[in-house]
C-alpha cells in the first residue's frame, strides 16, 4: 500500500471526555421480590430521574456560549447512557478562555 502524501489541508483536532455517572440503589425487606412488580422503582422512580438530570445538563450545555451541543448514540439503550457531544464553535463571537 502506498502512503498518501501529507494532506496540508488536514485540520488537528483535540479531543477529552468527562463522565458523570449516576449510581441508584433501593433496599427492600427480605421477602420483596423485585421481579414480580417489574422493579417499579427502577422502571418508574429512577427513570424519572434520569429523564430530570438529562433534560437538567442538556439545558446547561445548550445555554453553555461558544458550544454546538448535540446528542450521541454507541449502540446502548438511552436508559443505560446518555452520550453528549459538544463541539467548540471556532465562528462564536467573543469566545474567553476564562468563561
Amino acid at each position: 500500500m502506498l502512503a498518501r502524501p501529507y494532506d496540508r489541508g488536514m485540520r488537528h483536532r483535540e479531543e477529552t471526555t468527562w463522565n458523570i455517572r449516576i449510581e441508584a440503589s433501593a433496599e427492600f425487606d427480605a421477602d420483596y421480590e423485585g421481579e414480580l412488580d417489574g422493579y417499579v422503582w427502577r422502571e418508574g422512580l429512577f427513570r424519572e430521574v434520569q429523564r430530570r438530570a438529562a433534560a437538567a445538563v442538556l439545558r446547561e450545555l445548550a445555554a453553555s456560549r461558544g458550544w454546538r451541543v448535540r446528542t450521541g448514540n454507541r449502540g446502548l439503550p438511552s436508559t443505560d447512557e446518555l452520550l453528549i457531544h459538544i463541539e467548540l464553535d471556532p465562528g462564536a463571537e467573543d469566545l474567553s478562555r476564562d468563561s
